[in-house]
Formats: structure tokens, sequence, C-alpha cells
């Protein structure tokens, strides 16, 4: 009786120590520590590019250089400086890039900002205005995007943001608070010779005059 007991729970204590050893997981195995890899995404809604950092239980993920994305982005590796756009976000006509530059050569300006903001001549009413700027460092933010305004050696495309974006030239600034509002636009200016006073004229992708307050 006591030898049908013993071999009776020989399986019994198998059983028991085959689930013991399967609650022991291993700790998983992480790739080796290169640099936080950071991914280009594009907001359907806005049309506004940006990097989004990987996260683990908070921490950045770290990830070996030779990782990408499964879609085709770029991974960043290292470095948080801005994203260069593909192409400017506003096209200037050829009279504009022309007075702008002369109007720089001038005045001994670092640039000219396009801003958006309340009309001083029109109560409650938006308007499109241009400021010189004379010293870029204090008068720009990190938010304000340049567009070039220089062009190819065929005289006629413009120079685009990849060969522009830190050559150091004077540029067209568009304030961050107006991006939204010209992105994708084209820029011409009505210029008065006598007082020398410019006024921007923007131009939807249809060639329409764009209403500042619509």
């Amino acid at each position: 009786m006591a030898l049908s007991t013993t071999n009776a729970a020989k399986p019994a204590a198998l059983l028991l120590h085959r689930c013991l050893a399967a609650q022991v997981t291993r700790a998983p195995r992480r790739a080796p520590i290169s640099s936080i890899s950071e991914f280009r995404f594009t907001d359907e809604r806005t049309g506004t590019n940006g990097f989004h950092t990987l996260l683990r239980d908070g921490v950045p993920l770290h990830l070996h250089p030779s990782h990408s994305s499964s879609r085709g982005g770029r991974v960043r590796i290292r470095g948080k400086s801005k994203m260069i756009p593909r192409k400017a976000a506003l096209a200037l006509t050829p009279k504009a890039r022309d007075i702008f530059r002369k109007m720089i050569s001038a005045t001994g300006s670092e640039g000219i900002l396009l801003k958006y903001e309340i009309s001083s001549q029109h109560a409650l009413r938006m308007a499109f205005k241009f400021d010189l700027i004379k010293d870029a460092k204090v008068e720009l933010t990190a938010q304000d995007e340049g567009v070039s305004l220089e062009v190819l050696q065929d005289g006629v495309t413009p120079k685009p943001p990849s060969e522009s974006w830190n050559d150091n030239l004077p540029k067209l600034y568009i304030q961050y608070g107006a991006f939204m509002k010209v992105l994708g636009g084209t820029l011409d200016v009505d210029f008065n010779p006598e007082t020398g006073e410019m006024t921007p004229k923007l131009l939807d992708r249809e060639g329409f005059e764009m209403d500042p307050n619509a």
C-alpha cells in the first residue's frame, strides 16, 4: 500500500514542478545602448512635421543606429536641431524677392519678418505686416521659419531649405503666429517708392488674394 501511494504522488509532484518552472520569467534582452531614436511624423490635421521619441516605461528607448522605422521614416541619431523642411513654407514672386533684397541692402537689416496681427488702421481686424529685423538673435524665435531670398544658378529656381537653412544670409522670416495662415501660399508686395511702405499681398494656391480675416 505504501509503495502504491509513493508511485501515485510522483506524477503530481512532477506536474507541480513544471507549473512552478513555467512561472519563472527571464528579463527581456534590450538592444545595445547607443542613442535616443526619434522618428519623423506629420500631423495630418495641421500639415506640420516633427519628431517623436520612443519611450519604454516612461524612459527614452535606446536603439542601435542601424534600426529604422518600418514605414520609411528616418532615424534621427542624437542632436536636437530643428528639422529642415523639404520645401519653403511660402513662395515668393520675383518682384517680392527683388524688393526684399533691395530693402535689406539699403537699411542694413538682417532680414524681414512677416507678421499676422491686429490691424493698426482698422479696429477688430487682422492684417499681414512687415518688420525689418535689426538683430535676428533678439527679434526671432526658434518657431519663426526663414524663406531664402536667393535663387539657384539658373537665376529662377528658389534656393531650397536644404541649401539655405544655415547659409547665414538675410531671409524673409515667417512669424510663428502667421505660419499656418500663409502655409503653401505665395507672397507678393505692393511697394510705394515715395513712402517706402511695403504692403504684403498673400495669394492662395489658386492665385486668389487671401483675406486676413477669413
